[in-house]
């Protein structure tokens, strides 16, 4: 993990698993990309015009949803829709399912590839040395272990003429502690970013690991000015965590067609 500022945002994030193929750096770069512009966005809702101070990240899936969309939105020039129908079939014990209707939070074309994305939202009291919110670690096993792996047989007749089908996880999570306002607390925050992702990585991955590990994280520091931490919450909410699985392409009817009309 390294530092790195972007448009005078700084983030901590993860390194590119470079030793894998076009398909995951392809999408590594998309997930850095949605959660930088993520980040800028939210920072519209700190208006002194309006005297609002309502960061999406502060709620629940749904209103951050309202900051994703368009981020999505705009780097697949369009190609974007959210709650996309589908099928799920799953085998996997505890996760049983057969033709079952259900949708997926996002389907896009970025860089050639489809994408389907599952989005999930928690808080994590950062200052624990455990993950002690057991439903985050249980939405990331059932993004992981459910709803990623149960649309594997109906992407395959996904007919439009892409390179393949990727799926990715993206679990926001938005870090606080219980003291109102306290500027000690998000120096604690900020000196201790890598040590908090590794920490969850670890949590979230306890239950099968091969499919739960995730291979994307980053966090993002609110930049540094007290108005950005006045929220009208109890706690501090010093920035925004990321934590991101990306699962290899999938070839699909649209990307074998594809490869029979270009031979």
């Amino acid at each position: 993990m390294r530092k790195t500022k972007i448009q005078n945002l700084n983030f901590v994030i993860s390194s590119c698993p470079s030793e894998l193929g076009e398909d995951v750096n392809i999408a590594y770069n998309f997930i850095k990309e949605v959660f930088w512009r993520v980040c800028k966005q939210s920072l519209l809702f700190c208006n002194s015009k309006y005297g609002i101070i309502e960061y999406p990240f502060l709620f629940r899936e749904r209103q951050l949803d309202s900051v994703v969309l368009p981020v999505i939105s705009s780097l697949c020039k369009g190609l974007v829709i959210a709650e996309y129908p589908i099928v799920r079939d799953s085998n996997i014990k505890g996760f049983e399912k057969e033709d079952s209707k259900g949708r997926i939070d996002y389907w896009c074309i970025y860089k050639d590839y489809s994408i389907v994305i599952e989005m999930k939202h928690s808080y994590d009291a950062f200052k624990t040395d455990l993950t002690n919110d057991e439903r985050l670690i249980k939405r990331w096993e059932t993004m992981t272990i459910s709803q990623l792996q149960d649309v594997r047989k109906n992407v395959k007749y996904f007919s439009e003429k892409t390179k393949g089908v990727i799926r990715i996880g993206l679990h926001f999570i938005t870090p606080y502690c219980n003291r109102d306002g306290d500027m000690d607390d998000v120096a604690n925050f900020m000196c201790r970013q890598k040590e908090i992702l590794m920490r969850l990585s670890r949590d979230v991955s306890c239950s099968k690991p091969q499919r739960t590990t995730p291979n994307f994280l980053a966090s993002w520091v609110l930049p540094n000015n007290k108005k950005y931490f006045e929220v009208p919450y109890k706690g501090t909410y010093p920035g925004l965590l990321l934590l991101g699985k990306i699962f290899p392409s999938i070839a699909h009817e649209g990307s074998i067609s594809m490869s029979i009309n270009s031979d």
